[in-house]
């Protein structure tokens, strides 16, 4: 697998903590934005189809952003469990420690690049099995229950 990891310093692990309350911040402030915005299902009045599908197209986009938030979200607090847990950086794969540089870009990674990778060419060498990248469910392709 090349040249082992060290364990992150504790300096490390302080820069990775601010940066996951940062975004974390960040994702509550925007909860609050998307919160003044209201995303209107019914159909607005005097609207014609145009302006119903432009409705219909710009809540969908909203909402999506809205659930990937949510999960992105949900990874951010599992993260900051693991500092509370003392397992934070460490590859839930392989066990081995995250480099620090990955953990800085993507601070939610649970795997190491290694892991990461062969997790996805298996991934995408299955034809069934596969996961949504936004919302971490399985991906029925062939129209059989999984």
């Amino acid at each position: 697998m090349g040249d082992k990891v060290r364990a992150l310093t504790k300096k490390q692990l302080e820069a990775l903590k601010q940066k996951l309350l940062e975004e974390k911040s960040s994702l509550m402030m925007n909860d609050e934005l998307s919160a003044a915005t209201n995303i209107e299902l019914s159909k607005p009045e005097g609207g014609d189809e145009v302006e119903q599908s432009i409705n219909d197209y710009t809540n969908s986009h909203l909402l999506r952003f809205r659930n990937r938030e949510v999960f992105y979200g949900k990874k951010i607090e599992k993260a900051l469990k693991k500092f509370d847990m003392e397992e934070f950086g460490l590859c839930t794969d392989c066990g081995e420690w995250i480099r620090f540089e990955r953990l800085m870009a993507r601070p939610t990674a649970e795997m190491c690049i290694m892991c990461k990778e062969e997790s996805e060419r298996d991934e995408s060498n299955s034809f069934t099995g596969r996961q949504s990248k936004s919302l971490g469910k399985v991906v029925d392709l062939t129209g059989m229950m999984a």
